[in-house]
């Protein structure tokens, strides 16, 4: 039985990875912080709290896995401009104090990194891999750079890491971006004055954990970057009518127009992830919906 370490278990990617892990038959070690007083719906076999900026705690708990898929982070262009000193350490060199204990110990290293690094990209054309980079924001540039240590470190020392581009992550536990789903059935109204066409490449974080832990599980990866997003491109609009039909009587008002206040871009290119580690999204923005709201009950 393989052991896998996830860092950041206690957010909403770390716990769906972690229910990913358990269900593939793997041993899973969740990792965060701290844990006392942390309401959890996910279990693993063991929980250990530590902080990435630590080397040696990363080297202590990463002795004996097969793989580590790092979740933990400093998440989002709002929260990596509250602090952008904690956002580096964070980001960057706790990704480096994982990547370190990965290398020593054989193990590979899964690294969450984001598709924001496109930057702004008003004609919605699709994004490879290998389209060039843009950040714009703090966030954006702490997981360039964390990208790009864990590229030159597989080229130089051939470490086994590869990062995962993934954006507008929906689901149970989401913490960040506005989803509506909770929001109208806490009964409220919700507002926006702009923002309804504004393009989207939805991921239902059930999808993208079982991306991640299929990467951790394949013998070899191929390429050091990959997108693993839902690959479509949707609009915020199609996301307000989807949860309309899911619940009778919701109160989504949009004006027309994009959002200045969030990235633009078309969809992703999803076939590296297909042809190297045999993934695939299985839910749609509608599915992905219908399933998050069947699990919100059992959350409690």
């Amino acid at each position: 039985m393989k052991t896998l370490l996830v860092t950041g278990a206690s957010g909403m990617v770390g716990q769906h990875v972690a229910a990913a892990a358990a269900a593939r038959g793997c041993r899973v070690r969740m990792a965060d912080v701290a844990w006392p007083g942390t309401p959890l719906w996910a279990e693993g076999d063991e929980r250990v709290a530590f902080d990435v900026r630590d080397l040696q705690a990363c080297r202590e708990h990463a002795h004996d896995v097969a793989a580590i898929i790092h979740c933990a982070g400093v998440v989002g262009p709002a929260r990596s401009r509250v602090d952008p000193l904690q956002t580096l350490a964070v980001n960057v060199t706790g990704t480096a104090n994982l990547l370190d204990a990965a290398h020593g110990v054989r193990a590979r290293l899964i690294s969450v990194s984001t598709a924001t690094l496109y930057g702004h990209r008003p004609d919605l054309a699709p994004l490879p891999e290998t389209a060039p980079t843009d950040p714009l924001t703090v966030y954006d540039g702490s997981k360039l750079m964390a990208e790009t240590y864990c590229t030159a470190h597989r080229r130089t020392f051939g470490s086994d890491v590869a990062s995962f581009r993934t954006g507008f992550v929906f689901g149970l536990g989401t913490r960040i971006g506005e989803y509506f789903l909770p929001r109208v059935l806490a009964g409220e109204a919700i507002v926006e004055a702009t923002g309804r066409d504004h393009s989207c490449d939805f991921t239902y974080v059930v999808d993208l954990a079982e991306a991640l832990v299929a990467a951790a599980l394949e013998p070899a990866l191929a390429h050091d970057v990959y997108n693993v997003t839902g690959g479509v491109r949707r609009t915020r609009g199609d996301l307000a009518a989807a949860v309309r039909r899911l619940v009778p009587g919701a109160r989504i008002e949009q004006g027309p127009g994009v959002d200045p206040a969030r990235h633009l871009r078309g969809p992703c290119v999803i076939s590296r992830a297909r042809d190297d580690f045999g993934w695939q999204p299985r839910f749609t923005l509608e599915s992905g919906l219908a399933d998050w709201l069947s699990r919100i009950g059992g959350s409690d």
